[in-house]
């Protein structure tokens, strides 16, 4: 399980099948919200095109290290998922993540806004599937 600063950061259900992280209370720029682990993987990147647009676990938890000639390294959750797990995606986004690890507030957050990740930043393979953010819209 990834840790999460529970002090700052909860888990909400927005509807049954889906979950997303808020703020707890108003959260300064700069502050750690939590940090990726779980189990080290490699998958072929050939394997994961033919995956692509498939609403799978892999493409919803995985988190992405690097891509070492044809394979990418990456972690897949060991338990199941909690706090920064749920980090959704915003092409306008007010977290940033580190060393594809590392969550921290990219802006000051209000209590209640929900935290979102532009994950664009940090997947290193795109699901290739298009956002739901307002315009302008990108692949994922």
């Amino acid at each position: 399980m990834s840790y999460t600063n529970f002090d700052l950061v909860e888990v909400r259900s927005l509807r049954p099948d889906h979950k997303s992280i808020y703020a707890k209370r108003d959260i300064a720029e700069g502050s750690l919200l939590g940090f990726f682990d779980g189990e080290a993987r490699v998958a072929e990147l050939a394997e994961l095109e033919a995956q692509k647009g498939n609403d799978s676990f892999f493409w919803r938890q995985s988190v992405h290290l690097r891509i070492v000639g044809s394979q990418l390294l990456y972690l897949i959750p060991v338990s199941e998922p909690d706090g920064v797990d749920y980090l959704n995606h915003n092409c306008r986004a007010n977290t940033r993540v580190e060393d594809q690890l590392y969550v921290y507030a990219s802006r000051d957050i209000r209590a209640g806004e929900e935290l979102l990740a532009d994950y664009r930043t940090f997947n290193l393979v795109s699901e290739d599937i298009p956002c739901w953010c307002p315009e302008p819209r990108c692949l994922i």
